[in-house]
């Protein structure tokens, strides 16, 4: 029979982390949490000491990463224009419910023209983004690392409060107060006990939350965070916040645009509806990705293939194969990924499924699979070697937080006490200093454009 302990532990899986440091973890979170809150995370022996090269590309990812998503608007921007196929709508918004679908955004106006605030990439070490978790998943996982990391690698790396008040001073510049109100929608996160330890150390930084802070109502809320569409529009308050919307562009944390919580936006940079809105730079941030169509696949060089010709090739280029639309059952959770790396009856079956739901508005793409396994990873981590790295940025509001990578023995790498989680240590001598701010600026739609090759659809 476990005991209280060995309940609130759950690393049965981590022999390489010492038991003291598993008892200090579980005393620590529940000095903040409560006697039976339960450590989620595994952390590896130290932490991960990336080349200077892999924190520059960290430290601009707020840039580069705002760059693509303001293209991602220009797309939507099109698709109320007319100026892209209907296709592309109904990637991007087919298998919405009825009330929230496109006629919805578009009623929304200047309010659906947003981009996330906040959000968390998943990528390999050598930087190609495989997914941005556009709601910001993920962060108080990286603050109770960071507090462990300061209690047993004193030095390597800020701690979670340096890390809260960083966020917090983000927060302050967006809105423009010194106490920030924060309506934060918890129970839209499969990750319970990282989304609470995050609200504890930001409210000792200084924010307010709607509902654990006395004298915020929800006319005092200043900032929404969710880690999920439909709930933005099923608060209890939605009706007055949405009508602040368009004129307090930090309102809202995640978009009101549904495209960013789908994996559709990492196709746009390649399809041959959407290319010309976006940038090489923009293409260069992901690993070859398409969507899967009802006459089959578009290749790297711009053919579009038929799908048993795509299959056939699999064993020479593997792919997987990700549900890109926006039912969280299929969606959340690592769930609706395959590795197509051969013609295995799984392999087979999973494509074929996807392809029958593709034609009927839930989209699904293929996106090249990476060799993931890193020579760094395995020469720092002796006893941990073996396993697949997945490095995540956290960005707010312009700002830098840190990284963090996620390292396990699937294909497919997701959260599990079983996968050893590293904070990415930060140089001593360099300072980390935010981008600035800017508003999302005024809806309107892009110049005319008189190069559309798209046009041959009309």
């Amino acid at each position: 029979m476990m005991t209280g302990l060995d309940a609130g532990l759950g690393n049965a899986d981590a022999p390489w982390l010492a038991r003291r440091e598993q008892v200090w973890l579980l005393t620590h979170l529940r000095t903040w949490l409560g006697r039976r809150a339960v450590v989620p995370l595994t952390p590896a022996p130290r932490p991960f000491h990336p080349s200077a090269a892999r924190v520059r590309l960290s430290r601009d990812r707020p840039r580069a990463v705002d760059a693509f998503f303001r293209n991602c608007l220009r797309v939507y921007r099109a698709v109320l224009d007319d100026e892209v196929p209907p296709v592309v709508a109904r990637a991007l918004y087919g298998d919405l419910p009825a009330h929230l679908g496109l006629d919805f955004h578009r009623s929304l106006g200047a309010a659906a023209a947003s981009v996330p605030w906040s959000y968390r990439t998943d990528e390999s070490l050598d930087g190609r983004l495989y997914e941005i978790q556009a709601p910001g998943s993920g962060w108080g996982e990286y603050l109770l690392l960071a507090d462990h990391a300061a209690a047993f690698h004193p030095g390597a790396a800020p701690d979670a409060a340096t890390v809260a008040d960083r966020y917090v001073d983000a927060l302050r510049r967006a809105v423009g107060t010194d106490e920030p109100a924060v309506l934060y929608l918890t129970d839209t996160a499969t990750g319970q006990t990282g989304v609470r330890y995050f609200v504890e150390r930001t409210r000792a930084a200084g924010a307010r939350y709607y509902g654990l802070d006395s004298g915020v109502g929800p006319d005092d809320v200043r900032h929404i965070r969710s880690h999920s569409f439909p709930s933005l529009f099923t608060e209890q308050h939605p009706f007055g916040h949405m009508a602040r919307a368009a004129r307090e562009p930090y309102l809202y944390d995640p978009s009101l645009n549904a495209m960013f919580f789908s994996k559709i936006t990492t196709a746009l940079p390649f399809w041959r509806f959407t290319r010309d809105f976006f940038s090489d730079a923009d293409r260069s941030l992901f690993p070859y990705t398409a969507v899967l169509e009802a006459d089959g696949v578009q290749m790297p060089d711009g053919q579009v293939v038929p799908h048993r010709a795509f299959a056939a090739d699999l064993p020479k280029t593997p792919y997987f194969l990700k549900y890109a639309g926006h039912d969280v059952y299929r969606g959340s959770g690592g769930a609706g990924i395959h590795l197509l790396d051969r013609l295995s009856p799984r392999a087979g079956d999973a494509l074929a499924r996807a392809r029958k739901q593709s034609a009927t508005g839930r989209t699904w793409i293929v996106q090249e699979a990476l060799d993931a396994r890193d020579a760094a990873w395995d020469a720092q981590y002796q006893g941990v070697t073996g396993r697949i790295p997945k490095l995540s940025v956290l960005c707010a509001l312009g700002t830098y937080l840190g990284a963090m990578v996620l390292a396990g023995t699937a294909d497919i790498v997701h959260a599990g006490t079983s996968n050893a989680l590293a904070l990415c240590a930060e140089p001593a001598a360099e300072t980390v200093e935010p981008l600035p701010v800017r508003p999302s600026g005024s809806f309107r739609p892009p110049a005319a454009r008189t190069d559309c090759a798209e046009r041959e659809w009309a």
